[in-house]
């Protein structure tokens, strides 16, 4: 059961950070002309395909920096729960052997 979660969490982040890569496409060619691109990086020889490969290029960054920062997100997220946990635990755990020798600090 805990696969099939964390399968499911995984194409969640996959497909949001798709869509709002294709959006961010969308907004980032409505600005910048993809011959543009390919005349300053010297891929001019067939136009058809560089406008291609730009468009492709282009998503794929955005979608790996999405990807990249939900997935940073997430886990500087378990991170500091994992934490907390610990810090519960062990003061927890520090009351408890107070109570039992009877000597309070503080």
């Amino acid at each position: 059961m805990l696969n099939l979660l964390k399968c499911k969490c995984l194409f969640g982040f996959l497909w949001t950070s798709a869509i709002a890569a294709a959006v961010l496409t969308f907004i980032f060619f409505s600005f910048i002309d993809p011959a543009a691109i390919a005349a300053v990086m010297n891929l001019a020889e067939e136009t058809e395909t560089s406008s291609f490969n730009i468009y492709l290029g282009v998503f794929v960054f955005f979608w790996f920096t999405l990807n990249t920062s939900t997935y940073l997100a997430f886990y500087f997220g378990q991170l500091l729960s994992k934490m907390e946990k610990e810090a519960s635990e062990m003061e927890q755990r520090k009351e408890s052997h107070d109570g039992e020798t009877g000597i309070h600090t503080s």
